[in-house]
């Protein structure tokens, strides 16, 4: 929506607070607080690069461990980096001019140093006398400076205090200033005496302190630890501790590298930027090595920066604590006092418990360990993840794998009823442990089923891949080799360019696996597979499942009765027909319709051999071929194929509550999506519905479309199927779109992406952000909307979602056309036209073709450029241009977008929304080519229609054409009438874009009457200013240029006109 405040209303709160951040703090000392690489430094940084734009003097100094001893050094520096561009007779006289202010600053305090001098000469330079002591040099820069009595130790250091407040005082008066102390928890106790008199005394001048500090490194018993509680008490110091970045500011921060990487790092890190960096750094030259990805610990060692810090940190320790948190380590993470105790004797119980205890309270008293928790319920974390892997790196290879092993089995005895939750954890520890693999099969595929509970698809995947190698005689520690396929019958092709192993060519005869649990396994991984959008190996992998099914089944066959064979045989060919539907499926996903419409035959003809006639899977079958039929375009198919397979699922699902509601369930957890599938699972009643939403809202019917999704949604909500309500979610969005209903668009599809990010969905992802930018391009916001269809592509790129990828090309077309990029616009129609043909799919030819259209009709206006009153033409057209595209070449341009709009009218399986567009362009050229009756007559029968659907943009950009052509006819009232309904509709649907057009068509038509009055001739200019300030912000490049060549003509030559 646009907004009525403007930019100075709604940015004046927090340019005030700006302000009285740097004048109106009662403290002038701040203090950054945070660990080592937090960034206190950096944000220091940019604090002095803000005071220095805006003309403070800005000096740094810096704290050194090895030059603790050293009294004043901070302060020495500064007041050396400070003093060594002022000339000397400047400084004295900057001294001079503020002796009146001294005494106000140090009170009677300054008594002893002024007592002895008269006059304001001999008190400078008995100030400079006394700084000399900081900086020698003084003494050479003023040789008239005169030797000062002894005094005892604490007066002089009362007087060296003074003179220093004094100098900052007075250079203060020129400029502002800000002093910047990094590091001050290596800084001399003097020093910090100095910092705690300043910070007291300069609260009313213009100085400004800063300095930085590791929290960590503060003892009880320091002295910054003791100034800071005294001036928090005070109210002299304002501390500002320093929080991790999320883990969104960190992928910023290295976002050049590959995802990976980033991934790693972000979980490395913990959110320290300067670990991060370096990480980056180490992992982009050109002998680093990857980082490891989660959860492994990293076997390369850590950069030599980072190292040091994490050195410094454990030599505090014990040698036996830094033992014990070494096998800690191994845990990679917070552990459990019972388990580290098992860790350090192999058992639950024994004699060290008092020893353990007594070295964890050493560990967290120096911060490398914290606790949370109590009772029996405590956990320990480390302090950061760097630390665990540094300790763990310590380790040598045999001691690391007893302790994972270890580990594993601390697990698992103290934890038994918890076996789902530590399956991923006791899996990690026995594959680092060299378990055995049945042991890792197993506890890999427990983790893989509660992965896939939470809908976690990339980990169970993860897991399910690890079962498998485990069941294939492959320990899953790292890339399989092809030494090691060769020991299985393999060949090279079967790793992938991920180096994953292509897991339908693994041929396993173990006797730890059926073949029917192994195809299950299988099963689960085509379904993560398809959720990643890799189309090829969910075909692979389910081409595979088939093989093991059918070998299964003949197993069976010798060793069941009748009865229950034929029962088996007939839930099993349903299900090998569900499976072909998955495999066509996948098809589909890619544009292969005939191949994917292949499969659904061939699902049904083995239903067919099998006698089956009815029942759940046929149902589902029946869907997908509705399914292909919409998107052919087939839109009446579709609809009855949908509507025969609801009432044949209803009838499947009112048998099996007849016969008892007996359900088929798989053995265990392992009950796959087919299984599910011929259950009459709310997934196939859901699809049904939101698929007959689909094809209605294609043919115009909202209203009936909202309702079955709504149907279906309240069915996914029921039964928390988090990925159908992504997709339900998406495809109301796209119906509130096309209702012009954007808040409701808007709300939808934000629900969606969130749902499709959580699950890494990329196909939903990508038709998600698609329907943004269209969303966003309606509104007006044509880069905003650019940038979303862009961020489609890629993800619709990376899946071959080909039938996305086409849409995309073609709207984004739209959007670019309408920034005036019509060579880039032309090279996506092109892309959309070539894919739409390849797939020999009208439905994603016509939308480009009426693109390409819309792209001729303006070539035609660009092409015939007339004086700016005559031509007018804002596009599309002009009440009053017509008459100057009659040259051959804009006549040639405007009957080929003709040609081009009838073909695309002519092509089946066109969506209502596209239909109407096209009628309304082709509306255009008409009216462009004076065949204004035709124009006028094809405009009407687009405003009825799209009145009839609803389709409130079409709506309104048809009665902006039909105010041009009344307009034209010199039929004045029946233009303002429609120019008028126009605005309206624009104005309620927030078609900000469109509303501007609309307008300026109607300025074009009152500047063109006689005669024009003063009034009318003002409104005028005020609408074009209006129109201009929309266009600006829409990015109308081409619209823009228009509107400002018309106000710059009416400014040169004024159109005559008349008074009241």
């Amino acid at each position: 929506a646009l907004s009525g405040g403007s930019p100075k209303e709604r940015f004046a709160g927090s340019n005030g607070t700006q302000n009285g951040t740097h004048t109106n703090w009662p403290a002038h000392f701040l203090l950054l607080m945070g660990e080592a690489g937090i960034g206190k430094t950096r944000l220091a940084e940019e604090l002095s690069h803000e005071a220095n734009t805006q003309g403070w003097s800005v000096v740094w100094s810096r704290s050194y461990e090895q030059e603790g001893t050293i009294p004043y050094r901070p302060w020495t520096e500064l007041l050396r980096i400070l003093l060594q561009d002022v000339p000397p007779d400047l400084l004295t006289a900057s001294l001079k001019a503020h002796m009146p202010n001294f005494a106000a600053i140090s009170g009677n305090r300054s008594a002893s140093l002024v007592a002895q001098d008269t006059t304001p000469t001999d008190i400078t330079s008995a100030r400079l006398e006394r700084l000399s002591a900081l900086l020698p040099e003084l003494r050479a820069m003023l040789p008239q400076l005169n030797s000062l009595p002894p005094l005892p130790p604490e007066q002089e250091r009362l007087h060296l205090w003074e003179a220093t407040l004094g100098l900052f005082s007075a250079l203060s008066r020129t400029s502002p200033v800000l002093l910047v102390l990094d590091d001050l928890h290596w800084a001399d106790e003097s020093s910090l005496e100095l910092l705690a008199y300043l910070a007291r005394h300069l609260r009313d001048q213009r100085v400004l302190l800063v300095g930085t500090c590791r929290d960590v490194e503060l003892l009880l018993t320091t002295s910054l630890r003791t100034l800071i509680n005294d001036l928090r008490r005070e109210q002299a110091i304002v501390t500002l501790p320093l929080q991790p970045l999320t883990q969104a500011q960190i992928a910023e921060l290295v976002a050049y590298l590959p995802e990976n990487v980033v991934e790693s790092i972000q979980t490395q890190a913990g959110g320290n930027p300067f670990f991060a960096e370096e990480l980056a750094r180490y992992t982009s030259g050109p002998t680093s090595a990857l980082v490891s990805s989660p959860p492994e610990l990293s076997a390369t060692p850590l950069p030599e920066t980072i190292a040091a810090v994490l050195d410094r940190r454990l030599s505090r320790l014990s040698q036996e604590c830094q033992t014990l948190l070494g096998r800690a380590a191994v845990f990679g993470g917070p552990f459990e006092f019972n388990q580290l105790l098992f860790m350090d004797c192999g058992q639950l119980q024994g004699n060290n418990e008092d020893t353990v205890l007594d070295m964890l309270e050493e560990a967290l008293r120096a911060g490398i360990l914290t606790e949370e928790g109590a009772g029996p319920h405590v956990t320990y974390h480390f302090w950061h993840p760097l630390i665990i892997s540094h300790l763990y790196e310590r380790l040598s290879a045999a001691r690391r794998a007893q302790l994972h092993r270890r580990a594993a089995s601390a697990l698992l005895q103290l934890h038994p009823q918890r076996e789902r939750e530590t399956a991923a954890a006791v899996t990690h520890h026995l594959i680092k442990g060299g378990g055995e693999l049945p042991q890792i099969a197993r506890y890999a595929e427990i983790a893989g089923h509660q992965a896939y509970s939470l809908s976690a698809y990339g980990e169970a995947e993860h897991y399910y891949r690890q079962a498998i190698l485990a069941h294939a005689g492959l320990l899953p520690t790292r890339l399989i080799s092809h030494q090691d396929l060769s020991s299985l019958g393999g060949s090279p092709q079967m790793i992938d360019e991920q180096g994953k192993t292509a897991l339908h060519l693994l041929d396993i005869s173990s006797e730890t696996i059926t073949p029917l649990h192994l195809a299950r396994l299988l099963e689960r991984v085509g379904e993560c597979s398809m959720k990643r959008g890799d189309y090829v190996e969910t075909r692979h992998l389910y081409e595979r499942v088939l093989e093991l099914r059918n070998q299964q089944q003949a197993h069976t066959l010798d060793n069941e009765g009748k009865e229950e064979l034929r029962q088996r045989q007939q839930r099993e060919t349903q299900i090998q027909a569900l499976i072909w539907r998955e495999i066509g499926y996948a098809w589909a996903n890619n544009g292969e319709y005939a191949n994917a419409y292949e499969c659904y035959e061939r699902g049904m003809q083995v239903m067919r051999d099998a006698g089956v006639t009815s029942g759940v899977a046929l149902a589902c079958l029946m869907r997908q071929k509705a399914s292909i039929c919409y998107l052919e375009g087939e839109y009446e198919e579709a609809r009855g194929w949908v509507h025969e397979a609801l009432e044949m699922l209803e009838q499947a699902m009112q048998s099996q509550q007849a016969a008892g509601g007996q359900r088929y369930i798989a053995d265990g957890e392992l009950q796959t999506r087919t299984e599910q599938a011929i259950t009459g699972h709310t997934d196939e009643f859901g699809q049904l519905h939101e698929l007959l939403g689909v094809i209605v809202a294609s043919t115009g019917q909202f209203s009936e479309a909202l309702e079955h999704m709504h149907t279906a949604m309240a069915m996914y909500e029921k039964h928390d199927l988090v990925t159908a309500m992504t997709k339900v979610c998406g495809n109301l969005g796209a119906v509130y779109i096309m209702k012009s209903d954007y808040s409701e668009a808007q709300s939808y599809l934000r629900r969606s992406l969130e749902l499709a990010e959580r699950m890494s969905d990329l196909p939903n992802m990508g038709f998600i952000m698609g329907n943004l930018g269209d969303m966003t391009a309606r509104m007006g916001n044509l880069p905003a909307a650019e940038e979303w269809f862009k961020r489609s592509l890629a993800l619709l790129e990376r899946v071959n979602d080909r039938a996305g990828m086409a849409w995309c090309f073609a709207v984004l077309a739209e959007t670019l056309l309408n920034q005036g990029k019509l060579q880039e616009a032309l090279e996506y129609i092109q892309r959309a036209l070539l894919l739409g043909r390849a797939m020999r799919s009208s439905r994603n030819i016509a939308p480009a073709l009426i693109a390409l259209g819309n792209v001729r009709i303006l070539q035609a206006i660009l092409a015939c450029e007339l004086p700016v009153l005559n031509d007018a033409i804002p596009m599309p057209g002009s009440q009053t241009g017509a008459s100057g595209l009659q040259s051959p070449p804009c006549k040639r341009l405007l009957l080929r977008a003709r040609n081009t709009l009838q073909r695309a009218l002519s092509l089946e399986g066109l969506e209502v929304e596209f239909g109407l567009e096209g009628k309304l362009m082709q509306a255009t050229a008409f009216f462009l080519l004076d065949n204004l009756q035709i124009a006028r007559e094809t405009a009407r029968s687009v405003v009825d229609e799209a009145k009839q659907h609803e389709l409130h943009l079409t709506r309104g950009r048809a009665q902006r054409l039909l105010g041009q052509i009344f307009a034209a006819q010199g039929q004045l009232e029946q233009a303002d009438e429609y120019f008028e309904q126009s605005l309206q509709v624009c104005r309620d649907y927030e078609f900000r874009l469109d509303y501007a057009r609309t307008l300026y068509n109607y300025v074009v038509s009152l500047l063109q009457r006689a005669p024009l009055d003063d009034e009318t001739y003002r409104r005028a200019l005020a609408y074009l200013q209006e129109v201009r300030e929309a266009f600006i912000q829409s990015h109308a490049a081409i619209d823009l240029e228009r509107v400002e060549r018309l106000l710059v003509t009416l400014e040169n030559q004024p159109i005559a006109h008349g008074k009241n």
